[in-house]
């Protein structure tokens, strides 16, 4: 009887696990990179260091947006790459390459044909 209860109680985690993994992704849907460009930085605008101009095509619009971080964040993107994003409000959030979210502010869209 006792080994039943554990083998239950442990399925049951595992089922939750598993249930909370998968609710993670809802709203996400695959997103190609169109376009991307590092702004130079230079002496008069220096917070420009690290910023890069991102496009990104996500159902039928093209969304232009800005994003902040390190070459280690942006290395492997790179036009026609696809990642996981969604739209929250003005904010582009695309799971990178190495799982973390990246948060794309968007500047501006364009419906495509």
């Amino acid at each position: 009887m006792k080994f039943w209860l554990i083998a239950l109680s442990g399925w049951l985690a595992m089922t939750a696990i598993l249930a909370s993994a998968q609710s993670e992704d809802v709203g996400y849907q695959m997103a190609t990179v169109v376009s991307i460009e590092k702004v130079p930085a230079n002496a008069q605008h220096p917070e420009n260091a690290g910023r890069y101009k991102i496009s990104m095509r996500l159902g039928d619009t093209v969304y232009s947006c800005n994003g902040d971080g390190g070459p280690a964040v942006f290395i492997d993107w790179s036009p026609g790459k696809q990642f996981p994003a969604k739209l929250d409000g003005k904010v582009l959030l695309v799971r990178g390459p190495g799982g973390q979210v990246v948060n794309l502010d968007v500047t501006g869209k364009k419906a495509v044909k």
